[in-house]
């Protein structure tokens, strides 16, 4: 059963919140400012008029985790989704602690974020949107933590569980950090940033092909300064389907160069421009 409310607030971009059961998995009440009559008592949330940034609260720094932290992602395709390409997605809206697929409810998986602030985005964001044929239904879990049992190999060979808690690819790990990050609901442009000089639109045209994703329709590498050693620009696809989709695949490719010690990764948003 899913309750949406829709709010119109220029805070939450005017789209619908979804708080669902499914199988016994239910809402703690939705995170998201609501009016009164919505609210759970004891539990209200105070109106907000934008989303204040985290507190570097991952539950390995503070031993714990707030209430209202896991979201349930059903709509998953089980083919071409796997932990690391939640992760890819989810991050783009808070540090993602654990990833985990449901056994029982194929296509299913539950998501473990760093705070209730995370889940507001990315509720906000992702839910709804189209991904691999499929629509994703995103919603609040009634579970506190992502527990690793009933562990299975997925469809791609991969495991049905991974830990993210001290992934360098997180955003959100200090505030500084949150502040320089782009929060944008899924667009047909994309923001690329940390590849190496020597990338060009060519490269990013292989990297499509080689990793089975639509190639985009305009590149735009925004000009270097004098003593930058990465490259940052934009990408447009035809549609928000095709840039989502590339997104989830491409974020974070370790992008290697010859003679190069170390590679680069490349990290992917979405952008504030709709188009090029």
């Amino acid at each position: 059963v899913c309750v949406c409310v829709c709010r119109n607030d220029k805070a939450i971009l005017g789209v619908c919140v979804c708080v669902c059961r499914h199988d016994g998995y239910g809402s703690h009440g939705p995170l998201l400012p609501l009016p009164s009559r919505y609210r759970m008592g004891s539990r209200d949330t105070p109106e907000l008029v934008a989303y204040p940034l985290p507190q570097a609260s991952s539950s390995y720094m503070h031993g714990g985790n707030p209430s209202g932290s896991v979201v349930m992602v059903s709509g998953l395709h089980q083919l071409k989704m796997n932990c690391s390409r939640v992760f890819n997605l989810f991050c783009l809206y808070g540090n993602i602690e654990k990833v985990k697929f449901m056994k029982t409810i194929p296509g299913t998986a539950l998501v473990e974020m760093g705070d209730e602030y995370a889940v507001e985005r990315a509720v906000t964001h992702l839910n709804n949107v189209k991904l691999f044929g499929k629509r994703l239904n995103v919603c609040v879990s009634k579970q506190h933590s992502v527990v690793p049992s009933q562990i299975f190999e997925l469809e791609d060979g991969t495991s049905s569980y991974k830990d993210f808690a001290m992934s360098k690819n997180n955003r959100f790990t200090s505030a500084g950090q949150a502040s320089k990050n782009i929060i944008q609901p899924p667009s047909c442009v994309l923001h690329y940033y940390n590849v190496p000089l020597c990338v060009t639109e060519e490269t990013f045209v292989k990297l499509c092909d080689d990793h089975e994703v639509l190639t985009f329709i305009k590149y735009k590498v925004f000009d270097p300064k004098p003593s930058a050693k990465t490259l940052s620009g934009l990408l447009e696809w035809e549609c928000k389907t095709d840039a989502v989709e590339a997104l989830t695949v491409l974020n974070h490719y370790q992008i290697r160069v010859p003679n190069g010690s170390n590679p680069y990764t490349l990290k992917l948003c979405f952008s504030t421009s709709s188009h090029l």
